[in-house]
């Protein structure tokens, strides 16, 4: 609790005060010294930034002045340091006061040199040099609250004066927000001021009560009424004789009920041996589920109990200490229901389903009692999410669950591995082969007949789906848990591929699409190797000049039997087998090459600067990502710049953190991000803030319509406005006609791919086509 001033001295004399006020001087002066070395360095790079202008004279006579402040802070702490009894508080303050005053004006003037230079970089470092000051004083001078506001005052005002008076609209816009800064940074100095007071506060009160304790008799009883545990006494016929707070807190009753009650008379018994331990001069403990006699309360308490002694060490009775664990508990039982429950549905785990499938397994191979495990997957529940949102998708996903379990038996097991896959654990379903299957075929049929009620989840309009479903049975006793489940998870896929709304069962020779889809995947393992992979390139044009700037790698297949495969048959098949790793780091690293060697041949005269590629979110989550990233860019010579990787809005909305850390490591390593198909997915502003992109590509099929959808139109006009707040670049995909070119053009969008200009093409004819660029626009 943050008290004010007055609340917070309220409690002490004047000559505690006194000692407050020396302690917040004291931390005044110990902070001054730890930012000595940073304002140096910032003054340094202020007279390296302006030292070859036309106010280098200027910049040399402040960096003089502030180099003069800092020797006097230094003389200053020193003699402080040394020194401080020769002076009383009010001196120390007033000395320090002035030192500090005289350094916020002097450091405040620096803001009149963004008048002296057009220069956007010298600019924004004034403001993040003289802000970044601002944002550490009010909290390194908080301790002496009239101080920090001076302070904040004399070293913000010439820039908020300078960008009021003399700047354009933006400026006077950021002089408000510089403002508002100045007025949050007061705020938040008062409040670290109120927490630096109220613990110089506690701990004073805390010495002296200390103290206090120590020459007094009464010390005991204090800490005994305010424990945080429950203590009692009782005397050797086990009659309670005396408690605190804490254990009439603990069992809800008034003073007079506990004191004099019978021990002997408990109805839960599982006290009764610790109770009566100390009698006989031993110690007892108990931890577990107690119910309480009068309230009926049913606890999780921790109980221990010691003999007490007379001053002839005869037991005269016994104390206990009581604490009560019952949250504790729950919330050990909370994690472990969080380890083995889906957290959204509260339905079993993977993580538990395998466990109980392994149970299944076991009792199968000694009974001979078949099993069967049923995949399910929901048909088109990403449109769900994509057109209702994710709140709906998740309602969905739990009236899913509650439909299934109750369409289970109660020995079944009813599990949620992640997304829209549910598995279903069929038990004793007999010795026969054909009569287990017609019993799971069953169950696959009800689940069938109950989605096709539509779900009623409070839309205005209920939702339909249904489901595909492969079914796995148990036909070996060498097959484990993750045979069971691959094996249910393919025979859903043939489901899905047969058209959905079906069940099929496993098959060892299933049809000619798990084939293909397994011989792809083994001929992809070797694709780098055998050379059949192939970048092709989306020149990416810059609407105001109409030429190419760069250009987008895309991937292709050149498969010797099936020809060229295209990413949309292979990047699934990748990303689900692994291998899209090596792929993607093959795909970076040739891109890179091939950019470096355009312009090392100088290829229309360097005019592109830029090479983009797709990162799957696979690959991104990858631990090292970053740092292979850096070192393919230091390999392959591409200066970081020019290079940009795309992602995905799905690819960044999961932990967000890690997604964040890794971005910042791209970013401070010169390297540029894109949100690729931006719009398509969230798409929200607050991860859009905290992304540090550099680009927005807006998605083909909002760039389809947007000469004949209004609402696509909209929301193209939006993006683009919000990319211009967000200093954003913008490339829209998939332009193909004119009239969506000067639409683009007109709305400010910098840069398309699309059609219009070419599709991806090999990189010879990429090259022919930058030559003729150069021919065109000189």
């Amino acid at each position: 609790m943050i008290l004010n001033k007055k609340d917070v001295l309220s409690e002490v004399d004047s000559a505690d005060k006194v000692r407050i006020r020396s302690e917040q001087i004291a931390i005044a002066y110990k902070q001054a010294f730890a930012s000595i070395f940073p304002l140096f360095f910032g003054a340094s790079v202020v007279l390296y930034l302006f030292y070859d202008t036309s106010s280098a004279e200027s910049a040399v006579g402040w960096f003089t002045l502030i180099m003069g402040t800092l020797f006097w802070r230094l003389l200053l702490l020193r003699d402080y340091r040394h020194h401080s009894y020769k002076h009383n508080n009010h001196t120390w303050e007033i000395r320090f006061k002035y030192m500090m005053y005289t350094s916020a004006l002097l450091w405040g003037s620096a803001a009149f040199f963004i008048m002296q230079t057009p220069n956007h970089l010298h600019h924004f470092f004034i403001i993040f040099l003289l802000t970044g000051i601002a944002s550490v004083a009010s909290g390194t001078l908080a301790s002496l609250l009239g101080a920090s506001i001076v302070f904040l005052l004399f070293l913000l005002s010439p820039m908020f004066i300078m960008m009021l008076v003399h700047g354009a609209f933006e400026q006077r816009m950021m002089g408000v927000l510089i403002l508002a800064f100045f007025l949050l940074l007061i705020s938040a100095s008062k409040r670290i001021h109120s927490n630096i007071m109220s613990a110089l506060t506690s701990r004073l009160l805390h010495q002296k009560a200390t103290e206090a304790l120590s020459l007094s008799q009464e010390h005991f009883e204090t800490i005994f009424k305010e424990a945080p545990a429950g203590i009692f006494y009782y005397d050797t016929n086990l009659i309670v004789i005396e408690t605190n707070n804490e254990m009439l807190q603990i069992l809800k009753i008034p003073r007079e009920k506990m004191i004099g009650l019978d021990l002997k008379n408990l109805p839960d018994r599982c006290l009764h041996e610790a109770i009566i331990l100390p009698v006989s001069g031993k110690k007892g403990f108990y931890e577990g589920p107690y119910t309480s006699m009068i309230m009926k309360l049913t606890l999780w308490i921790s109980f221990r109990t010691s003999p007490i002694y007379d001053a002839e060490r005869r037991i005269i009775g016994g104390v206990a200490i009581v604490s009560d664990i019952t949250e504790r508990i729950n919330a050990e039982e909370k994690i472990k229901h969080q380890a083995y429950f889906d957290a959204l549905t509260d339905i079993p785990n993977r993580l538990l389903f395998k466990d109980r499938l392994e149970q299944s397994l076991a009792h199968y191979r000694r009974h001979r009692n078949l099993i069967a495990v049923m995949f399910l997957d929901l048909d088109h529940f990403k449109s769900v999410n994509d057109s209702l949102g994710h709140y709906v998708g998740d309602l969905l996903l739990i009236e899913t669950a509650t439909r299934l379990t109750r369409i289970c038996r109660e020995g079944d097991t009813v599990a949620r591995l992640g997304g829209d896959e549910f598995v279903i654990l069929l038990n004793e379903l007999g010795e026969d082969t054909h009569g287990a299957a017609t019993r799971a075929e069953s169950v696959a049929e009800k689940i069938h007949e109950a989605f096709s009620v539509p779900f009623d989840i409070g839309q205005l309009e209920p939702i339909s789906t249904s489901s595909s479903i492969g079914i796995a049975l148990v036909t070996s006793d060498t097959q484990n848990a993750d045979d069971l489940l691959k094996f249910a998870d393919t025979a859903m896929y043939q489901a899905k591929k047969e058209g959905r709304n079906t069940t099929r069962f496993y098959q060892e020779q299933m049809d000619q699409w798990i084939k293909k889809r397994l011989f792809l995947e083994n001929a992809l393992r070797h694709a780098i190797k055998n050379g059949e992979l192939e970048l092709y390139y989306q020149p990416v044009i810059e609407i105001s000049m109409n030429r190419i700037i760069g250009a987008e790698a895309l991937l292709r297949w050149n498969h010797p039997e099936l020809g060229l495969v295209m990413p949309d048959e292979m990047i699934d098949i990748a990303e689900e087998s692994g291998l899209i790793v090596p792929i993607g780091e093959w795909v970076l690293r040739e891109a890179c090459r091939q950019f470096v060697r355009w312009r090392a041949d100088n290829i229309s005269h360097a005019s592109i600067d830029r090479i983009a590629v797709n990162v799957s979110a696979v690959q991104f989550r990858q631990n090292d990502f970053v740092d292979k990233v850096i070192r393919i860019v230091a390999e392959s010579g591409i200066v970081p710049s020019m290079l940009e990787l795309e992602l995905t809005e799905s690819t960044v909305i999961e932990k967000i953190d890690t997604v964040i850390d890794k971005m910042n490591r791209l970013r401070q390593a010169g390297i540029n991000i894109s949100m690729d198909d931006f719009g398509t997915g969230y798409s929200s502003l607050a991860y859009i803030k905290r992304l540090p992109f550099t680009t927005l590509k807006i998605d083909r099929s909002f760039v389809r319509d947007i000469m004949s959808d209004a609402d696509d139109a909209a929301l193209v006009e939006t993006i683009l406005s919000m990319a211009s707040i967000f200093k954003f670049n913008v490339i829209a995909e998939g332009v193909e006609t004119l009239d969506q070119f000067k639409f683009l053009e007109n709305h400010g969008c910098q840069y398309y791919q699309g059609y219009l200009c070419s599709k991806p093409v090999q990189a010879h004819r990429f090259e022919e086509m930058l030559i003729q660029t150069y021919i065109t626009h000189g």
